[in-house]
């Protein structure tokens, strides 16, 4: 807003209303009984115009159309009134500012999806890790219950004979079906760490 307060009450005065610049060098030199005292350069937020102003009668003039393209303004001629608006400008920040805002908000909610997800199989793991530990610490007591069946003091009796044989033979199988579950428990958990390290690299690429 000052840098419009200052080009309209002080640099503006008088501004001629240019299309081009040959345009507006042909309005200057078509000023009938009009003295060009000198020119000036214009800067607009520090870039040079590539029209320059003119001094007329101790007065400033101004490529206005110029002025206002590089400020983002529009000029509107009517009869013989000019009229300057800047509300599209404004119009097109707050479309920008609006956007920006939901870029972050959609960036939000894909991050707090990812989270969840996270979460969601970590859980999942820990599940399959508590298997897999029950499963071992049976692994452990059938191993220890086949050391007690072999080492048990010999017997000429066939039936205690045949109970052991077939304990033994239970005890073994048991191993061999928990061996299994250890298995699958273990690739079950290797999966989930897979697929919670490519959630967390996901999630990192979104914080970027």
């Amino acid at each position: 807003m000052k840098k419009w307060s200052y080009i309209l009450s002080g640099v503006l005065i008088g501004a001629v209303v240019a299309t081009a610049g040959n345009a507006f060098a042909d309005q200057i030199k078509s000023m009938v009984g009009q003295t060009v005292a000198g020119e000036y350069n214009v800067k607009v937020n520090g870039n040079s115009l590539t029209e320059n102003a003119i001094v007329v009668d101790g007065k400033a003039h101004v490529p206005l159309r110029a002025v206002s393209d590089s400020l983002g303004a529009g000029v509107k001629v009517d009869g013989k009134t000019i009229q300057i608006d800047t509300q599209s400008s404004k119009e097109s920040s707050v479309e920008s500012k609006n956007t920006s805002q939901q870029e972050s908000e959609s960036i939000q909610i894909y991050t707090q999806n990812i989270e969840a997800m996270i979460t969601s199989t970590k859980s999942d793991k820990s599940f399959w890790e508590g298997l897999l530990r029950d499963a071992e610490d049976s692994q452990v007591k059938y191993n220890k219950r086949i050391d007690e069946l072999s080492n048990l003091p010999a017997s000429n009796d066939p039936i205690t004979q045949e109970n052991r044989k077939k304990s033994l033979a239970r005890a073994q199988e048991m191993i061999e079906e928990n061996s299994k579950k250890i298995a699958e428990y273990k690739e079950k958990i290797t999966k989930y760490d897979k697929d919670i390290a490519k959630l967390e690299t996901r999630l990192t690429d979104s914080n970027k």
